[in-house]
């Protein structure tokens, strides 16, 4: 049961981060790469509302059902690029950053698939994910309602 509509209480806050959600949509990562790594960070952080709406999300923009149920054995599945695969390290370092940190071998890895503009971008739109959820996590609350949202939508 959720604890408190966090988007009624703080909805200037929450479009701030909205706003950067926007950029990361104008961004040259590839929306399946951001569903992707959304949906991962949900996963990592338990935010079961976040998970359905990044499924669903990812299924609209042409993420095959296989690929999502995969996505939690990424590393054992021949399914996901090696651009895909450093964004979901990159994604676990960051989210689970208490477990070891982000080491130089990581960074060289995700350096070599993305460029430094896209590696701010990457590691941005991991950071805004994790606030996202553990505010879903802390209220017990998922997203707002879309059209509560006026200028965008949730990541």
């Amino acid at each position: 049961m959720p604890r408190l509509q966090f988007w009624r209480l703080a909805s200037e806050d929450i479009h701030a981060l909205l706003s950067v959600s926007d950029h990361l949509a104008r961004s040259r990562l590839e929306v399946t790469l951001l569903d992707l790594v959304y949906l991962r960070v949900s996963q990592l952080d338990r935010c079961e509302d976040c998970v359905n709406a990044h499924a669903q999300d990812a299924i609209g923009h042409g993420v095959a059902q296989t690929t999502l149920e995969k996505l939690a054995t990424w590393r054992e599945t021949p399914l996901f690029t090696d651009r895909q695969r450093a964004a979901l390290a990159w994604a676990e370092a960051l989210t689970e950053v208490s477990k070891g940190g982000a080491s130089d071998e990581l960074y060289q890895e995700v350096s070599s698939q993305f460029s430094e503009a896209e590696l701010v971008d990457l590691t941005l739109a991991i950071a805004m994910m994790n606030a996202f959820t553990r505010i879903a996590v802390a209220f017990r609350s998922g997203p707002p309602p879309r059209p509560a949202l006026s200028h965008a939508t949730l990541p």
